[in-house]
């Protein structure tokens, strides 16, 4: 079971390798100007930025305090912005006073240039500082209540199931498994969810329900074992098959009908801590999950020249907890934000239920079926949403991967009862959502 766990693991990192993010932003300086040639411009480069002070004491101080103020725009330290702030409000207001103490035209007209100079410094951190404000849940100090539902629909992969044999005439070898069902089909579902911000302790409460369901569909015609003998396996193995000679044709299979219906109904829980880094945001969280999944198979067919019918059906259940971890990062524009994220899971499953076989003329035959494996699911998401924190209503667009590996395949092999394991289905998942804000 490690190899296939390893193997699992091997697949949903893939899938989350997608959501590596290019860099984060980070404020971008043009080169500071060389004013050597002319002793009448400033001298004295701001560290950190291209602007330039007269007074080199003034300059090295709000140097400092830029400094400051990058390390508390990365991390929306509100208190450390506001102290290195207060230090350039008290530059300019000492570059004002010199200037109007000076009676020296020259030295007055270098203080009231580095008064404006410092202005402008303060005019350029504080825009920045209000976009990371603004995404500053905890700084608002109240309670934000989300509620929020929404569809989703795409194309899903699960294990395919299969089907028959034949036994070759002279030679005797078996081939199993020469009917396929359909493997790939549209699945669709909707969600909702809610979460409550808690200011106090900056996290984030999460629940979400969600149901998605798919189901597929296979027509055959003619199923001839052209001179071989028709196998059809039992579920209990050996002499609950059934073996049928051609003699003369008569063991085409004339019409054959698949169908399988997969379901997923899932709770989950989970807690994050939201923080914010310049114009990017992010919430690690971890939480659990629970999925009850259903799972229903049939494949019958008609076998006019033995005046024979016979009909496989397979009914599993299976109840999953997940313990997950996971991160979302979002990257917030005036009127839209653009956003990413993946979560792992190890899912603790307990699968049961039964595969039969109904033959004419024979009592049905039926094997009682478990598997409890543990195994790796996950998914990755990317998308867009129109609106901000403080909007009432947002709409949210989302394509997600996803990939489960605790969906059941169905084996058999005509000598063994049937088998059932646990392997993986993929599936690629559009979606549109609505959130309001309380």
């Amino acid at each position: 079971m490690t190899s296939k766990i390893t193997g699992h693991l091997t697949t949903a990192f893939m899938g989350l390798a997608f959501l590596t993010i290019a860099g984060f932003a980070t404020a971008v300086h043009a080169t500071p100007p060389d004013n050597s040639h002319n002793p009448a411009l400033p001298q004295n480069n701001v560290k950190g930025t291209d602007y330039m002070l007269h007074n080199s004491v003034f300059a090295e101080e709000a140097g400092t305090a830029v400094s400051t103020m990058e390390t508390a725009i990365r991390r929306c330290d509100s208190a450390g912005y506001r102290r290195a702030e207060n230090i350039l409000q008290t530059l300019r207001s000492r570059s004002g006073d010199r200037a109007k103490s000076f009676t020296i035209v020259v030295n007055r007209d270098a203080e009231a240039e580095d008064e404006a100079t410092i202005n402008g410094l303060i005019e350029n951190y504080n825009q920045r500082w209000k976009a990371c404000e603004s995404r500053n849940l905890a700084d608002n100090g109240r309670r934000a209540i989300l509620a929020g539902g929404g569809f989703h629909a795409g194309r899903i992969n699960v294990p395919a199931l299969a089907y028959l044999g034949l036994e070759q005439t002279l030679t005797l070898i078996q081939v199993l498994s020469i009917v396929k069902g359909e493997d790939k089909g549209t699945v669709t579902g909707a969600d909702f969810s809610g979460s409550v911000f808690e200011p106090n302790s900056n996290l984030l409460f999460g629940f979400g329900l969600s149901r998605s369901a798919t189901s597929m569909r296979s027509d055959y015609t003619n199923i001839d074992p052209a001179g071989d003998t028709l196998l059809i396996p039992g579920p209990l193995g050996g002499a609950s098959g059934f073996a049928l000679p051609t003699a003369g044709g008569l063991n085409v299979v004339t019409t054959a009908n698949f169908s399988s219906d997969y379901a997923w109904n899932t709770a989950y829980a989970k807690m994050g801590y939201p923080f914010a880094c310049d114009e990017f945001s992010f919430l690690p969280f971890g939480g659990l999950a629970y999925t009850r999944a259903e799972f229903d198979a049939h494949f019958d067919g008609s076998i006019p020249g033995y005046a024979r019918d016979f009909a496989y059906s397979t009914s599993l259940r299976t109840n999953s907890y997940s313990p997950m971890i996971g991160v979302d990062v979002e990257r917030k524009f005036q009127r839209f934000n653009l956003h990413a994220g993946g979560l792992l899971a190890v899912d603790i499953n307990d699968t049961s239920g039964h595969d039969s076989l109904a033959f004419t003329g024979v009592a049905d035959s039926r094997v009682d079926l478990s598997n409890n494996d543990a195994t790796i699911s996950g998914r990755a998401w990317a998308g867009v949403s129109f609106g901000n924190d403080a909007s009432p209503f947002k709409l949210s667009l989302d394509l997600s991967w996803i990939h489960a590996g605790n969906v059941p395949k169905i084996s058999r092999d005509g000598t063994n009862p049937t088998t059932l394991k646990l392997e993986s289905a993929n599936a690629v998942v559009g979606s549109i959502g609505a959130v309001i804000r309380f």
